[in-house]
């Protein structure tokens, strides 16, 4: 194929991506950082004054050429009469400045345009560095690879400063790369203004300048011992000279500012760059608080880019990438390409695991031109698939390319919540990651249509939006009511435990905990399956009436988790029954089916809870936070299956009878068994152990007894000697109500060092200040006073 024709391919693919980049950038919403640089490059450009970047901690180059279009107008508000003004909230500036700009769906695409046309230039770079580094077909690739990137075209649409960073670091680097093969004025120039470039375009910039260090280092180490000496001199006078040229083109996109940073001192250049880098230093080295596979990390995780790159990098780029390392490794070809080609994305990946800055794939967006140009080796002219009888490799290279294509192509308009199959695809994703990585706001009118159909088909009474916006989403046309942290709702959402009935719509962010003053805040939905995601990204939930809970049983350690007012502001109801019990020594069914169980602490329960558990489901669970103690509430819809005893065979007899004469004279009965009027007897369980047996007895209230009382437990031997005691009793009596019932839980531990022999077990109630046991009625006749339960047990001590 001849130059001119790979030529015409490249640019018809970038007519591809230009294509792409539109028709997307028209159906997203603002995402959460547009709306800030949209304004102050505005204000830069108007007023001259640049000391809102101070205040960000961003340098201002992206944001002027984004801003410019705006200028365009005749109609242009002063910035310096909008409140907000000379302050340090640019997130109040901004919303005022957006809304005097004039149409939101102008505003939003113009500023978009010229990051569409920087990612077009970057590109034409990829397709070159390619070109010119394999040959043969890898020009063509490497732009394939690249306009067809979901996350390539997700930001090359979006008016941030991620794309203008990569993009003008990549070109500079490109320069680097050309004055590494041929030292020419030229390419020492485009090095300086591409580093400056970058430099002047996102806090992330100075990596580039360390970048082209670490490159100049490596060159260094491959020159000749002879001649390392006088090459060192030369490569400090060039680092020197790219770094001036860098600081120029930095206090060039400041406007040349030359102002004191405080009151009385001297004049410096672009002042606003230097008052904004404490904020900058301490925001990348201190973080905030990450969510990574289902955890909140507070300062970030060395594996949160790894883990990014795993579930959100295209599988078929994943499988490139392995195929060209294969294919280079055993070649080890560096030079004046591969040097810079291989050691920046490296590194930059490296000092990203080393920031406590995790709050976003897109800080990864500086590696995928890289990724690009390197696996675009197989097509290069010593590549594998360039070998005329590679016809297999090729076939199977055009299927993984279908597969690329596809799989991209496929998410649209969605490519910023693009994740791989690993993740169970842009559905799963948000499982995984949040923040901008799969949610910045930019869904809202997607959310319109979504909602405006679901309308045409049955009326919505009530919409909750828990919306991660910088804007107001009403600007989209959408009637909801705002919960946190949607702009206008309340700090905390009410009946949190027990959600009020209504549709939910709820951004990944949020659900996960982040950018919320209560972490656990939605719970409650983590536990359900979403009726429906819009756009990837926002999660909808159709909460029906619930009417049928009656109560809200806790645990006490020692006290009830929740006082009377946290249980109504919690379960958003003042009318539910409240129980208490020991949940270490007992447990209580409330009469009524339906309820909630409340346990302390967020660990997950241990066997004899799980057991009584059973058939109850989690329902919401939060750690420790200010006045919010760490709990785990389970919803039961109907007596579990631990409220059920097992066993139910037993003999009756007086407590003057051994064990063998229970068996042999005693009334043997099949439960439930009448005690005193007042408790039924269900059954029993037995877990016995190495030194012990845990046993658990079943009773139902029938009437609430005026007097303290005891379940008794006793291991026996079969002469009567009593050798364990379990009584006790977990259930206040206070608490109880005809038709609840107890679990009691019994340990008995076995005497140590006795010869072998059996042992009984025997159960009844007796009252605690008189000792008096209660009659056991059967048949409408008293029996006894005890019960034994069938489980002779030979000693192996």
């Amino acid at each position: 194929m001849s130059r001119r024709q790979k030529v015409w391919i490249a640019v018809l693919l970038l007519w591809l991506l230009f294509a792409q980049t539109m028709a997307s950038s028209r159906r997203l919403s603002l995402t959460y950082d547009e709306p800030i640089y949209t304004a102050i490059g505005y204000a830069d450009l108007t007023t001259g004054d640049v000391r809102w970047h101070g205040v960000i901690g961003h340098p201002p180059l992206v944001n002027l050429l984004t801003a410019w279009p705006l200028l365009l107008d005749s109609d242009r508000p002063d910035a310096r009469q909008v409140p907000g003004w000379g302050t340090e909230d640019s997130l109040g500036f901004s919303r005022a400045m957006i809304a005097r700009l004039g149409s939101l769906e102008r505003v939003t695409l113009v500023t978009r345009i010229p990051v569409i046309w920087l990612a077009l230039l970057l590109a034409a770079f990829v397709y070159r560095w390619a070109q010119q580094t394999w040959g043969g077909m890898a020009g063509v690739l490497a732009v394939g690879v690249f306009i067809f990137d979901p996350h390539i075209v997700a930001h090359s649409q979006l008016n941030t400063t991620d794309m203008g960073v990569t993009a003008f670091g990549f070109m500079g680097c490109y320069a680097l790369a050309r004055y590494l093969r041929h030292p020419s004025r030229g390419a020492y120039l485009g090095a300086g203004l591409g580093m400056g470039a970058a430099l002047a375009s996102k806090a992330s910039g100075p990596f580039w300048m360390g970048s082209f260090v670490l490159v100049a280092f490596v060159s260094w180490l491959r020159e000749r011992p002879a001649n390392r000496i006088r090459r060192a001199g030369r490569w400090t006078v060039a680092l020197i000279g790219w770094g001036g040229l860098a600081l120029f083109v930095l206090w060039a996109a400041y406007l040349f500012e030359l102002r004191p940073l405080s009151p009385g001192g001297l004049p410096i250049p672009a002042a606003s760059h230097w008052a904004g880098l404490p904020y900058i230093r301490s925001y990348m080295a201190t973080g905030q608080i990450t969510f990574l596979a289902g955890q909140l990390v507070p300062g970030g995780h060395w594996s949160y880019f790894p883990l990014a790159l795993l579930v959100k990098t295209p599988l078929p780029t994943l499988i490139g990438l392995c195929a060209a390392t294969v294919w280079f490794l055993p070649r080890r070809k560096l030079n004046w390409s591969t040097i810079p080609l291989i050691f920046v994305p490296v590194s930059y990946l490296a000092v990203a695991m080393g920031m406590a800055l995790n709050i976003g794939h897109r800080h990864m967006l500086t590696l995928f031109p890289f990724t690009s140009v390197f696996i675009a080796l197989l097509a290069g002219q010593q590549g594998p698939l360039q070998n005329h009888a590679a016809t297999g490799k090729r076939l199977v290279f055009g299927l993984v390319m279908i597969w690329y294509i596809v799989g991209t192509v496929t998410v649209f308009p969605h490519y910023l919540s693009y994740f791989n199959e690993l993740a169970g695809g842009p559905d799963g994703g948000y499982r995984y990651l949040a923040d901008s990585s799969v949610d910045w706001g930019q869904g809202f009118k997607t959310l319109k249509r979504y909602l405006d159909r679901r309308e045409q088909k049955s009326p919505v009474d009530e919409i909750y939006l828990a919306a991660f916006s910088s804007l107001d989403p009403t600007l989209y046309g959408l009637s909801f009511t705002p919960i946190p942290p949607t702009l206008g709702a309340p700090i905390t959402l009410t009946a949190r435990f027990n959600p009020e009935p209504g549709t939910y719509v709820i951004s990944a962010v949020p659900l996960q905990g982040i950018w919320l003053l209560d972490p656990d805040t939605y719970d409650w939905f983590r536990h359900r399956q979403p009726t429906d995601q819009v756009g990837h990204a926002l999660l909808v939930y159709d909460v029906p009436p619930d009417l049928t809970p009656t109560w809200v049983n806790q645990c006490t350690d020692p006290l009830p988790i929740l006082d009377t007012d946290q249980v109504a502001a919690g379960f958003g109801r003042s009318d539910l029954r409240l129980t208490v019990f020991d949940c270490q020594r007992s447990w209580l069914y409330p009469i009524g089916a339906s309820g909630w169980t409340v346990l302390p602490g967020t660990e997950d329960p241990d066997t004899w809870m799980s057991e009584r558990l059973k058939g109850a489901s989690l329902s919401f669970r939060q750690d420790e936070l200010w006045s919010h103690p760490a709990l785990s509430i389970y919803r039961q819809r109907s007596r579990p299956e631990g409220s059920v005893p097992p066993h139910t065979t037993l003999y009756i007899g007086p407590s003057d009878w051994l064990p063998g004469d229970l068996v042999e004279r005693g009334a043997k009965v099949q439960a439930p068994v009448n005690v005193a009027g007042q408790l039924t007897f269900l059954g029993y369980d037995v877990h016995p152990d190495v030194g012990e047996v845990e046993l658990h007895t079943y009773w139902q209230v029938e009437q609430t007894p005026n007097r303290l009382l005891s379940l008794m437990a006793h291991l026996v031997t079969e002469d009567g000697i009593l050798v364990a005691t379990g009584d006790g009793l977990g259930v206040p009596i206070e608490v109880w109500r005809p038709g609840d019932i107890i679990v009691q839980r019994h340990i008995l531990n076995l005497p140590q060092g006795d010869p072998p022999r059996s042992y009984y077990l025997l159960t009844g109630v007796y009252w605690l200040d008189t000792l008096e046991r209660w009659p056991i009625v059967f048949g409408g006749n008293a029996e006894g006073d005890r019960l034994l339960l069938p489980w002779p047990r030979q000693s192996s001590q």
